[in-house]
């Protein structure tokens, strides 16, 4: 990365939502990182051979959730006093978002969109906006979920640019931290990235080795089971009030039975699967087949990662996952020029992005946070986006010219082996 690509607008004007952060939040007392309190005390209490699994940390839901694996990547700082790890980890978070809009900004200049760059750091700067709400919680509460972004957009990089080994370790991480992301298994079985699999099985074995070295086996399989334990009990009790299965059950069919939101997860990936397999279909028939397996990869990606945390019982923080499409859909709104979508995806990012107690008061965004509106609203962009994508697909002149000769055919993306 050039040193251009580091200190532009969009960097310094994170660098400013950072520090604007930090001090308003020591002013009012908010500098709280209660889910960062959380990882730090568990870490402390895995080295120092203490319970895990079933204590809470933080009163409320300070219960730690995540595999014993990333309890490895707290020890640099675990054993630093909380008030400096804290401040080390914040500033830590800042740059997390950073570079996560720099992957997603790199992946879409590079793949997709032909334009000078005029525009590209004010595209990128209004993307950081939409999900502003999000970062300000997220940098609050000292959450994983801005990384967790990070990692998935590298693992794509990775796997675009032919670095299979590399691409798996980013999403093995991933995998080892929160296992719902395995739906992005999707469209590397559909598109028979074999290596890219059998690398990942690699990641995942290795990973979840390591708790087995130390503490050892028996400590092992008490925390393993621990951790299942957590996984049950966050399923069975906490109510993700903003995925599709609590929308359709207390918000349109009151009468679907628990199992419902399963059928949904389901029939998300049926849609997937069709989505692939057509795109594959499309891909043997193109004439720049490589060049259409590259972006359909990547959109299918970015599908998946946006959908997500409406099929899944998650914390609303955890639609920030959608950035990535939000970005897609703001350098294409200025490279169509098709404004008229504009008040469309103002009126959706208003209930995604800007459900906040300080905005709205704290009554009226609890009525329309328990009404599932940021989710349904998540789930419309969702939409909106491919919609858009499909439009994209047939405006040739927006697709880099020079991409099809990038690569010697089919060498990162299989678009000829499709069923």
């Amino acid at each position: 990365m050039n040193k251009r690509n580091i200190f532009n607008g969009f960097t310094i004007f994170v660098a400013i939502v950072c520090l604007l952060t930090f001090t308003l939040n020591m002013i009012n007392g908010r500098f709280w990182l209660a889910d960062f309190r959380v990882y730090y005390s568990a870490a402390r209490s895995f080295f120092s051979g203490e319970q895990v699994y079933q204590i809470s940390f933080v009163s409320g839901s300070g219960y730690y959730k995540y595999s014993p694996v990333i309890l490895f990547f707290f020890l640099p700082i675990c054993f630093l006093s909380f008030k400096i790890a804290s401040v080390v980890y914040f500033f830590i978070l800042g740059v997390g978002y950073w570079y996560a809009f720099t992957v997603i900004r790199k992946l879409l200049k590079k793949y997709f969109f032909t334009w000078d760059g005029k525009y590209e750091v004010l595209a990128v700067s209004l993307s950081f906006i939409c999900i502003l709400i999000y970062f300000t919680r997220e940098m609050h509460l000292g959450n994983i979920n801005i990384f967790m972004l990070l990692l998935c957009c590298q693992a794509l990089w990775c796997y675009l640019e032919d670095k299979p080994a590399s691409g798996s370790l980013f999403l093995g991480l991933v995998l080892l931290t929160k296992p719902f992301f395995l739906l992005l298994l999707l469209p590397l079985i559909w598109r028979k990235n074999w290596k890219a699999i059998a690398w990942l099985g690699f990641v995942l074995a290795c990973g979840g080795m390591i708790p087995f070295l130390y503490p050892g086996i028996t400590e092992s399989l008490i925390l393993y089971s621990g951790w299942f334990k957590a996984i049950l009990a966050h399923d069975l009790t906490f109510p993700g009030m903003n995925s599709l299965g609590y929308i359709f059950r207390h918000g349109v069919f009151p009468a679907l039975p628990d199992y419902a939101e399963y059928l949904i997860i389901l029939a998300a990936c049926g849609f997937a699967t069709w989505f692939i397999l057509a795109n594959l279909k499309s891909e043997r028939k193109e004439k720049d087949g490589d060049v259409q397996s590259e972006i359909n990869f990547i959109f299918e990606w970015f599908l998946i990662i946006s959908l997500l945390p409406v099929l899944f019982k998650t914390d609303w923080v955890q639609l920030l996952l959608s950035a990535p499409l939000i970005t897609f859909m703001i350098f294409y709104l200025f490279n169509t020029k098709k404004y008229w979508l504009i008040p469309i995806m103002v009126f959706l990012l208003f209930f995604f992005g800007a459900n906040s107690d300080d905005l709205l008061g704290k009554e009226l965004s609890g009525k329309l946070f328990k009404m599932g509106l940021m989710g349904i609203s998540d789930f419309l962009l969702v939409m909106l986006s491919l919609l858009m994508f499909l439009d994209f697909r047939k405006r040739k002149n927006l697709i880099h010219p020079e991409r099809s000769q990038d690569k010697p055919k089919g060498q990162v993306i299989n678009s000829g082996s499709g069923p």
